[in-house]
């Protein structure tokens, strides 16, 4: 679970069948969709760099680790004097609260009836453009059900002998002692160093191996997946997992005139989770923000949305509306892996080059496919045709920052 992102729903019976997670052979295609089957082929043939092994081979994006001081602050301070100078090159950067960092209560009720709606990615066709279908609606409590189900299916058949992936990342430590220190210190679970120990990991379920599965899937067609994606749920129908402010922070909260008044809270305390404006609520009226001038909820805007996800559930290449920055806080689950390209012009317009290159016959129908938010392919790619990219592993508890027009995608891991 993460935000921003809200969790929308809708009330009701369940209307539809659950589709399988391995997509059985349907009925034929439309002219249409073969013709971009047949490029999505042509691509593959095309690119002639895929490693045998399937590994991609990206830089990783630059790790914050702000103090307790820094959380009493302004987060936007934050971002433009310690994050922009360094991370506004690579497009996205991770932030890792300090220790004792742990928002309270969780304001999810995971035993709500109400449904959100789903979509349903076909992934082992996310290069083709084609549009996500409607999954099943889903209460919380069953969502989390099926996404435990579908990773623990995945683990059983290709990692039998490996755990689930850790919620934290120091669990992984202990399958990465060849890691050097200052991998470790830049990545920190170090599974960027576990490239080099290519025996050891071989079948352990870590993002390194989901990775290489994942891309797998997305460019060989090696297997057949369908996945469920609660994108886009409406925090104030659902929740953010965040406290609501008493103190008018949040467009969806409360105003109390007397706590208004009261000495902002001390780090770690239950009040301070409800009224810090590093609390995704919050955060659009922090100070400075121009978003303190809009008066009413927008969802994405200055009301966060939430996502839920499961393996391999997947937020493709975007960049945010306006070319406004993003915040993502990962509340609950495992890590998700992140891409990123910078916002400059030279490098934005270099992914849209790549993405009108390989969909050339699909733009022609849709020449506003990259808006649609349903392409992904992989950033080796973008390295082959002289696009920066890096990527990131955000686990729970991280946040994840995204600069100006700097395009960004990703998948989760459970």
């Amino acid at each position: 679970m993460s935000a921003p992102g809200g969790w929308g729903g809708r009330g009701g019976k369940r209307r539809r069948r659950r589709p399988p997670y391995y997509q059985p052979k349907g009925a034929s295609e439309s002219a249409a969709e073969e013709r971009y089957l047949q490029q999505a082929i042509q691509n593959s043939r095309l690119d002639k760099n895929r490693p045998a092994d399937g590994k991609v081979a990206i830089p990783w994006g630059p790790v914050f680790y702000p103090t307790k001081e820094d959380f009493q602050g302004n987060p936007l301070d934050y971002f433009e004097k310690v994050c922009r100078p360094i991370a506004e090159r690579y497009g996205i950067c991770k932030i890792v609260p300090p220790e004792g960092w742990n928002p309270a209560p969780f304001c999810i009720d995971t035993e709500s009836k109400k449904r959100f709606q789903t979509k349903l990615q076909v992934i082992h066709r996310l290069q083709e453009g084609i549009s996500y279908g409607d999954g099943v609606e889903y209460t919380v409590g069953d969502y989390l059900e099926v996404a435990g189900r579908r990773t623990e299916e995945w683990k059983s058949k290709y990692y039998p002998d490996h755990d689930l992936l850790s919620r934290h990342a120091e669990a992984l430590e202990k399958f990465n002692s060849k890691a050097s220190s200052s991998d470790e210190e830049n990545n920190k679970g170090g599974s960027n160093n576990t490239h080099n120990n290519s025996n050891h990991n071989a079948k352990r379920f870590l993002p390194e191996n989901l990775e290489r599965d994942y891309w797998d899937i997305v460019e060989t067609h090696n297997h057949k997946v369908t996945v469920e994606y609660g994108n886009d749920v409406d925090s104030a129908l659902f929740g953010s997992a965040f406290p609501l402010s008493e103190r008018g922070r949040a467009a969806n909260g409360t105003n109390d005139p007397e706590k208004a008044k009261a000495p902002e809270p001390e780090f770690g305390t239950e009040e301070y989770y409800r009224e810090s404006f590093w609390n995704l609520n919050n955060m659009p009226t922090a100070p400075e923000s121009v978003l303190r001038h809009v008066k009413v909820g927008i969802n994405g805007i200055n009301v966060p949305w939430m996502y839920y996800g499961s393996l391999f559930t997947t937020f493709a290449y975007h960049n945010e509306d306006n070319y406004l920055y993003s915040v993502n806080y990962h509340h609950r689950g495992a890590p998700k892996q992140w891409y990123g390209v910078p916002g400059h012009k030279d490098a934005a317009d270099g992914l849209e080059r790549v993405f009108k290159s390989y969909l050339s016959m699909k733009m022609r129908d849709i020449p506003d496919l990259l808006h649609h938010i349903t392409t992904m392919f992989s950033p080796r790619l973008l390295q082959n045709n002289g696009v920066p990219v890096c990527k990131l592993l955000q686990y729970e508890g991280e946040f994840v920052l995204t600069f100006p027009r700097a395009f960004h995608g990703g998948v989760s891991y459970g």
